[in-house]
């Protein structure tokens, strides 16, 4: 594949992700509104009004997740990384997305052990699958694998500069 090819790609699923954040995002604000309009003004609770959103957020948190490490606005130190000699910001980076690797593959496996078990279940307030829910935990924490494992050939390979890993300054 060609560069361009490449970032083509990387666009694409940087757009789709912040598409996802977005629409659950406001799914979720319109969901909550209606659930307090309706219990507080019609007087009439709704009966997904706590489960709906909950499952929601936990969606939400995962695809997030995603989202944050790919746009670099993760947790971390950067401050003090970018005081350091660049052949250490290298090797440090190369650790820390080892580790954030690792611990992505193993929530991405017991995640998808554990959503195994909900198929065939609904949530009780509203006929939705649980499944749908709780494969957000396997698929988001897969995305961050897949963002760690790319970003930790190109820091090891020099095709990607510490810099660039860094989270926009104000």
């Amino acid at each position: 594949m060609t560069p361009t090819v490449i970032q083509g790609i990387e666009r694409l699923f940087l757009r789709l992700l912040d598409s996802m954040v977005v629409f659950l995002a406001g799914l979720l604000l319109v969901l909550l509104n209606y659930a307090v309009f309706s219990r507080f003004v019609l007087n009439a609770s709704v009966s997904w009004g706590e489960e709906l959103p909950a499952n929601l957020l936990a969606v939400l948190t995962f695809i997030g997740a995603a989202y944050l490490t790919k746009i670099n606005e993760h947790l971390g130190f950067d401050s003090v990384l970018r005081l350091m000699p660049l052949a250490v910001q290298r090797i440090l980076l190369c650790v820390n997305h080892a580790f954030m690797l690792a611990f992505a593959l193993v929530v991405a496996y017991y995640g998808m052990q554990a959503s195994l078990g909900f198929h065939g279940r609904s949530l009780i307030s509203i006929d939705l699958p649980m499944a749908l829910f709780r494969w957000a935990m396997p698929i988001g924490c897969g995305l961050i694998a897949i963002i760690c494992a790319i970003r930790l050939v190109g820091l090891a390979t020099g095709m990607i500069a510490p810099s660039e890993l860094y989270p926009e300054t104000d």
